[in-house]
């Protein structure tokens, strides 16, 4: 199936939000989804910490496992070898500490923070129950990856991240003018991402310095910002003959990145050099080997800014660019894939001074020339998804391609190969994707763009990205996108602006015959508060019989509706 058919196979229906200390509560075992830099691992480090400080006098066990610091491990790991050599071994009764977690293993709280893949026999063991099989297992995982992981008895668990009141929150207590990114939609999309919001705040913290709009010019000006304190280099020009002087170093540490992600690994065998600046971006990791010796490693700052700079060197590498885009269609390399977007706005001639500083503008301008349409046409098939062909376009990661390279010819070339059709059902839209898309859509002077939003999940920031792109879409009589909005309106549980999408539809409200009873309750709800009567339209596809709700619903209603109709679904 293609990937958002298969999506809805398994993901369960939402659920309440649930606090760090619910969680620990819960007896489920529990899949904690989130994209890079959301808050994952601070969820489960704070679980750690309530763990740690509970008055329980009962004998219990947590371990905690970064299971990108283990890709080095042996695959003959023993689950003793797991608990105590890797974690901490028990000063005196090792054989019996182990013997007590074997018999009681209902007692027992394992965290695989960052799992990727079941490669390691114990893990795998372990999460299947084949070992300590009353352990609680708690994975967290990137979205990509968590249909692996997701089974029926476990707890699903979305980090949805900073919500905008915590947003601004946040910003006024590190900011002395945070206006200038609050006014900012873009910025303040971006900072959705609590680790963005950092980053933002870092770039920000000067008055005279730009704002940037993509995930990759943060890191740009994380990376400049890193090299000037270490430097100590504080004008642009000297910053830009400093980098230079050490191009050598980071392109070597752009290397060792490169090679890490590949292998899925944040632990670092190798250091690149011995200057203090270039190291700035790693921190030690102390590795236990044995009972009585460490190890001394080292990893990025965050996984993400290893990605970052392994896009650096594949520019560095330009031969070596198409198998990324190949190898980003496996399931065994998909990983990669999170590269690509670096890598597209690594080559936009409008970026930061950092790539011409590393690498000749000639050779970047020579990739940049053939590098999008062979994303493009490698990621497009020219057989595109069919309930046969079991081929499926991801237009929301080329969306978000396409945002980060800036690039309207790019946008222009994509849509020409989807036949000016975006197909982005069953998907969830948070602010930063919806942000990619009202770019792609806003590019379209000339033709209008077909749009599916069916079973889309999008916040009220999302919305507001969208609705300012939305006059370049179709929008005809049978056309399923007003009541594919409406639905995401009343369902969404945010507070959402019901004035502008009426009159962006001329006063209707758009309804399906059949649907959840909340769907129709809140329609009502939106028309008691408008002040004019609203024109309801409705969609029967003849053979579905029209739900009571919806009868229901329109005879309260009537008071408030000025028309009715239906709209025949073929």
């Amino acid at each position: 199936m293609s990937r958002p058919k298969k999506l809805r196979t398994y993901i369960p229906e939402d659920k309440p939000e649930i606090s760090p200390t619910d969680l620990l509560k819960t007896q489920e075992d529990i899949l904690l989804v989130g994209k890079p830099g959301i808050g994952k691992t601070a969820v489960v480090c704070e679980m750690l910490r309530l763990w740690a400080e509970k008055d329980n006098k009962e004998l219990d066990y947590m371990f905690y496992f970064d299971m990108r610091e283990m890709s080095q491990t042996t695959p003959a790991m023993t689950l003793e070898d797991l608990l105590f050599n890797r974690f901490s071994e028990p000063d005196v009764g090792v054989d019996e500490v182990l013997q007590d977690i074997k018999s009681n293993s209902d007692n027992v709280i394992i965290i695989f923070d960052g799992i990727t893949d079941l490669s390691l026999s114990v893990v795998q063991r372990l999460v299947e129950k084949d070992l300590l099989p009353d352990a609680k297992i708690i994975i967290t995982c990137r979205p990509d990856d968590e249909e692996d992981f997701f089974s029926e008895d476990c707890l699903r668990v979305e980090v949805k991240g900073f919500s905008e009141q915590t947003i601004k929150s946040y910003l006024s207590a590190t900011l002395c003018d945070a206006q200038k990114v609050l006014s900012s939609l873009e910025l303040l999309t971006l900072c959705h991402v609590p680790m963005y919001a950092l980053m933002v705040a870092a770039c920000s913290s000067s008055e005279h310095s730009p704002q940037p709009c993509t995930v990759t010019e943060i890191y740009i000006d994380i990376a400049r910002y890193c090299l000037q304190i270490n430097s100590k280099k504080t004008k642009n020009k000297e910053l830009n003959t400093f980098i230079k002087t050490k191009r050598e170093e980071i392109l070597s540490l752009a290397g060792i990145a490169f090679h890490a992600t590949q292998g899925k690994t944040v632990s670092l065998t190798e250091v690149p050099c011995k200057d203090s600046c270039v190291l700035s971006f790693l921190k030690p990791l102390f590795i236990k080997v044995s009972r009585t010796e460490t190890e001394t490693r080292h990893a990025f700052l965050h996984y993400t800014l290893q990605e970052f700079f392994a896009a650096v060197w594949f520019l560095k590498s330009p031969d070596k660019i198409r198998n990324v885009f190949q190898q980003s269609l496996t399931e065994e390399m998909k990983h990669m894939k999170h590269l690509i977007p670096f890598m597209c706005r690594l080559l936009n001639k409008k970026s930061p001074s950092w790539m011409k500083c590393l690498i000749p503008v000639e050779e970047l301008n020579k990739t940049s020339d053939w590098f999008f349409k062979e994303l493009i046409t490698t990621l497009v098939p020219d057989v595109v998804d069919t309930e046969d062909s079991g081929l499926d376009v991801d237009t929301l990661f080329l969306c978000q391609c396409l945002y980060e390279s800036q690039s309207p010819e790019a946008c222009i070339y994509l849509l020409e190969k989807l036949d000016y059709r975006l197909d982005l059902c069953g998907e969830s839209l948070d602010p930063y994707p919806c942000c990619a898309v009202a770019y792609v859509v806003s590019q379209s002077k000339e033709r209008k763009i077909w749009l599916n939003l069916d079973d889309v999940t999008i916040s009220e920031k999302g919305m507001r990205q969208l609705f300012g792109c939305l006059q370049n879409v179709k929008w005809y009589e049978c056309d399923l996108l007003p009541q594919q909005l409406w639905k995401i309106f009343l369902l969404s549980e945010e507070q959402m602006d019901f004035g502008s999408l009426l009159g962006l539809v001329e006063n209707q409200l758009h309804l399906p015959v059949e649907g959840k009873k909340q769907l129709f309750e809140r329609a009502v709800e939106v028309m008691k508060r408008m002040t004019t009567k609203v024109n309801i339209c409705l969609y029967w596809d003849r053979e579905t019989p029209v739900c009571q709700s919806l009868c229901e619903s329109l005879i309260e209603a009537l008071p408030y509706i000025s028309s009715l109709r239906y709209v025949a679904l073929v």
